[in-house]
């Protein structure tokens, strides 16, 4: 028989398999070159941090800019600006609504404060003068057009646009005496021409109807309505008897 070769009896001779160590050479190991036992790692979302701001309108809508806006509307002028203000500094920042009704309190408060400006400027600051139990002015004071009653006296007239007057006591010299207030009639401002000649006709008018007379040589003033007065509602005109 002859001798064995490459191996025991009964068996093949030993052919490819690994080398010593008892590993597979790189690239060739039970999965593909690259690719582990487990997918590439996903990783966790990044993180959003605490100073992003809530989604707007998330928080409701602002209560201070609510009660600004309804506090404009009736003219609570410094109540509206501090809680439209407050409400402007939070509606961002906690995601509420209400950013318009705060902005429109505060043109609201604006226009008001422009309003009560005008009426300032146009009938001036005087007040009701001080007057006896009947009726009589008894101090020298400023006042308005528009306070001034029949049989009170003035200081002085001048010429242009009154926006106050001072009264005075009729038993001291004085520039001129009311006799005739009234109204013109109501309407679209006509035009300072036709104001100025229908007040000049109804003061001549009442004086020569009462049949007054003048101590001395005399002028017949007369106090009339401004455009701007006549667009608030003003159609008072005084008729004043002056000295020349």
């Amino acid at each position: 028989m002859p001798p064995a070769q490459g191996g025991p009896p009964g068996y093949p001779p030993a052919q490819g398999g690994y080398p010593q160590g008892g590993y597979p050479p790189p690239g060739q190991g039970g999965y593909p070159p690259g690719q582990g036992g487990y997918p590439p790692g996903q990783g966790f979302p990044p993180y959003q941090g605490g100073n992003q701001q809530p989604p707007p309108g998330s928080g409701g809508t602002s209560v201070p800019a609510v009660l600004g806006f309804i506090f404009s509307l009736i003219s609570a002028i410094p109540v509206a600006v501090i809680l439209c203000i407050v409400a402007l500094s939070r509606i961002g920042k906690l995601g509420q609504k209400g950013k318009g009704l705060a902005i429109a309190g505060l043109v609201i408060s604006g226009l008001w404060v422009v309003g009560f400006a005008i009426l300032a400027v146009l009938f001036g600051t005087g007040d009701e003068p001080d007057r006896d139990a009947s009726g009589q002015v008894t101090t020298t004071q400023n006042t308005r057009p528009d306070k001034l009653r029949v049989g009170d006296c003035v200081t002085e007239l001048k010429e242009g646009e009154v926006k106050d007057i001072k009264v005075q006591p009729c038993d001291q010299p004085n520039g001129g005496k009311v006799f005739a207030v009234f109204d013109l009639p109501a309407g679209k401002w006509p035009g300072l021409a036709t104001v100025q000649s229908a007040a000049e006709k109804g003061c001549t008018d009442r004086f020569n109807a009462a049949k007054l007379k003048a101590e001395s040589p005399s002028d017949i003033f007369y106090l009339h309505p401004i455009e701007e007065g006549w667009a608030l509602g003003d159609r008072g005109t005084t008729c004043l008897l002056a000295p020349k």
